[in-house]
């Protein structure tokens, strides 16, 4: 009887434990320290931000390689990579 008993709660638990636990962990993506020199634009795959529950602002970018470099957005160089990889984009989706 007792196996029965534990076989129904773990039974519960496990139909109601993805319902519960989805909107309370997310994966996310953060950058806890910023490279010092700039990358060079030709070399730059793609970027994104950082979500806001991050404790430091910064946006991504990717290599073509595919090695990933987390960078201080208010650095003026960063400002214009973000700004011609946008351009790039959208030249591309014409």
């Amino acid at each position: 009887m007792l196996a029965a008993r534990t076989v129904l709660v773990l039974t519960m638990l496990l139909t109601l434990s993805p319902h519960c636990d989805a909107a309370l962990y997310t994966l996310s993506e953060c950058c806890f320290s910023y490279i010092k020199s700039p990358l060079r634009l030709a070399n730059l795959k793609g970027f994104y931000t950082t979500p806001k529950e991050c404790f430091m602002p910064a946006i991504v970018f990717e290599i073509r390689n595919g090695t990933k470099f987390c960078t201080n957005p208010a650095m003026t160089w960063v400002e214009k990579a973000v700004q011609r990889l946008q351009k790039r984009k959208r030249l591309r989706a014409l």
